[in-house]
């Protein structure tokens, strides 16, 4: 369904209130793997679910609930996930959110807002330059471009 390009289908659908609770529930199934997270981070998504978690047309406790949940499992696509949700202000509308009924959306809600608040690891220093030219000190890019020739097919040098 991703490579088909049915994230954006569905978004409309979202955006359309038509099939809500049963769209959101296939958004989440697609979530699950990198390639729906990044299609659905790509199409605006998050964006789309935070306005209308935060909007008044959400009238169906379950439709908010499955929005947290698809929230909940772009969460743990990493920095990018991170990024958008600090542009947009995920963390300020979900503390906003009155408690649900549901329990497992409230722990997927304080889930959500434990990822925001981690730091991100910071890696150590690396000098990329003097790591590139350290593995590429014996040849030279167009010997590399134009592949092994005679001089060099039996060497040990890479």
């Amino acid at each position: 369904m991703v490579k088909l390009g049915f994230v954006s289908v569905l978004l409309g659908m979202v955006k359309s209130g038509y099939m809500m609770d049963r769209v959101l529930l296939i958004l989440g199934n697609l979530g699950f793997g990198s390639d729906g997270r990044a299609a659905m981070l790509d199409a605006g998504v998050v964006e789309c679910l935070v306005g209308l978690l935060g909007g008044a047309e959400l009238d169906s406790e379950s439709t908010r609930e499955r929005c947290v949940g698809v929230l909940y499992v772009l969460s743990h696509g990493g920095l990018r996930f991170k990024a958008v949700a600090k542009k947009i202000r995920v963390v300020e509308m979900l503390q906003k959110i009155e408690k649900m009924k549901s329990e497992k959306a409230n722990e997927k809600v304080q889930r959500i807002l434990e990822i925001m608040s981690e730091k991100e690891v910071e890696e150590e220093e690396v000098d990329w330059e003097e790591l590139l030219d350290s593995g590429f000190s014996g040849r030279t890019m167009s010997q590399l471009s134009n592949g092994l020739d005679e001089s060099n097919a039996n060497s040990n040098e890479f």
